[in-house]
């Protein structure tokens, strides 16, 4: 089929998914074009880069001459250009599937994925590919700080994806992870999220399940220790699994000290010599991802030193442990974090890095999960290790039925009534108002900053309100 294709639209093209499988198709030769009702940067500026034409709105129009046209999973029946396909008959299919017929297939598939840290773990892992030599291709959720891009189509064998657990499209209810048939797979974590998709998490459980059930007993499974509902979901493997997490699984990394802004870890591995290593991200959290990354590495042949050389240069993921702006006494970290445990892991990891600093932590509830009260209990727990807490009210809240509707000022009273000091606010530039207001220059001061979206410009707010600050200090001294 893919012969006779020549011509490409995307509909929906300005999420990061879309946006990076039509610049892989531009690479590739193909005429792409896009459309989407929100054009906006960055995506909207890397298509321009790459000069995909991109039609503000959808319209029957933007179709015309297209061979195949992509159907994001956030355009549903009843968009102009979804009936308009239906109708005529015109081929379709999910970006899933496009990447699998265009660009996995003859590939050696390495799938990662997980609740939390399959963005930084894939990156990771195709970063280390890289510098072993392999030549590998990948596509990742996030934009991995060492390429600027968030996808690369390499000459060797391997395809590094993430295999994102979120449906497909409005055609294709099934996660995207289970149309990669992946040959090896990396199982991060497994907890509930996606209360909007997903009844509970049994039923998220099942689709691991079937993930596992296509990994071939010549490929393998590399999963975390910590969760029991992975244990269970890789159980009937017929490929050769390995544990990684803490202490007593097969692969795991402990903490030898910190050198300023770098941190010594010893790799433990099954039945031979620990591997040293360097790295800049730190956290259990990201010693975990580390333990994945390096796991998978080492069963497809990577040796120590080229392990050793990717983990040292990797830079990390933007939105991910970010580091956005930083003087003497005062830093920001931008994170993705949302659900109660990868908050609680990225203050217990930016903790564990600066135990003497006052750590503000600043929460935008905004996907389906966090404006639910499926995490109302557990969310106040989640800011236990933070001295200053600030709240925006929830992103469009009023999208959501309201009996499933998160209540924030409980979620704030929680927090509170544990000892805690946080606030609620319903416009951002009050909690940038409050942050400065509250900062003592006199210690040292660490913010993290911690949305899915773009949480109304708050870190261009945040690094202006600074410069402003730190500016007039300078003038009084």
């Amino acid at each position: 089929m893919n012969g006779s294709i020549k011509s490409i639209h995307l509909t929906g093209v300005c999420g990061v998914a879309m946006g990076s499988l039509a610049g892989m198709l531009k690479e590739r030769g193909y005429r792409v074009s896009g459309s989407d009702d929100s054009v906006y940067p960055p995506m909207s500026d890397m298509l321009a880069e790459w000069e995909i034409e991109v039609r503000q709105g959808y319209r029957p129009e933007n179709t015309a001459g297209a061979d195949l046209v992509v159907i994001g999973n956030a355009v549903s029946r009843g968009n102009a250009e979804v009936e308009h396909v239906l109708e005529r008959r015109m081929p379709y299919c999910s970006m899933a599937e496009a990447l699998r017929d265009f660009f996995l297939r003859g590939k050696e598939v390495i799938a990662v994925a997980g609740t939390h840290g399959k963005t930084t773990t894939t990156a990771l892992l195709a970063h280390i590919l890289v510098e072993a030599g392999l030549e590998p291709s990948f596509f990742v959720g996030g934009v991995p700080c060492n390429y600027g891009s968030n996808f690369r189509l390499g000459e060797g064998g391997h395809f590094v994806i993430e295999g994102d657990e979120y449906d497909s499209a409005f055609f294709e209810k099934i996660p995207k992870f289970a149309v990669y048939r992946p040959h090896r797979l990396v199982l991060t974590s497994l907890e509930f999220d996606h209360a909007d998709i997903y009844r509970d998490l049994d039923e998220i459980a099942l689709w691991f399940r079937r993930l596992v059930n296509v990994v071939p007993s010549n490929g393998n499974v590399i999963y975390s220790s910590g969760y029991p509902a992975l244990e269970e979901a890789v159980r009937h493997s017929l490929a050769p699994r390995n544990s990684f997490g803490g202490p007593g699984a097969d692969f795991y990394c402990e903490e030898m000290g910190v050198d300023g802004e770098w941190s010594n870890l010893l790799l433990n591995v099954p039945g031979g010599e620990g591997v040293r290593l360097r790295t800049r991200i730190f956290g259990g959290f990201n010693r975990a991802n580390i333990a994945a990354a390096a796991a998978m590495a080492l069963r497809l042949g990577v040796s120590p030193e080229a392990l050793g050389r990717g983990v040292e240069s990797f830079m990390g993921v933007r939105r991910r442990q970010e580091l956005i702006y930083s003087r003497k006494g005062f830093r920001v970290y931008e994170d993705f974090a949302h659900h109660p445990t990868a908050i609680a892991g990225m203050i217990a990891a930016v903790r564990e890095r600066f135990p003497s600093s006052r750590l503000w932590a600043v929460y935008e509830p905004r996907s389906a999960t966090s404006r639910r009260r499926v995490f109302q209990e557990e969310l106040p727990g989640a800011f236990a290790g933070a001295d200053r807490v600030l709240i925006k009210t929830p992103y469009k809240i009023d999208a959501i039925p309201e009996k499933d509707r998160i209540d924030m000022d409980l979620v704030v009273g929680g927090i509170n009534l544990r000892g805690g000091s946080a606030r609620l606010f319903g416009d951002t530039r009050m909690i940038v108002q409050a942050l400065f207001d509250g900062l003592d220059r006199g210690e040292d001061n660490v913010v993290i900053i911690m949305s899915n979206g773009g949480f109304d410009g708050i870190y261009d707010l945040v690094r202006r309100g600074a410069d402003a600050l730190y500016s007039m200090d300078a003038v009084r001294e």
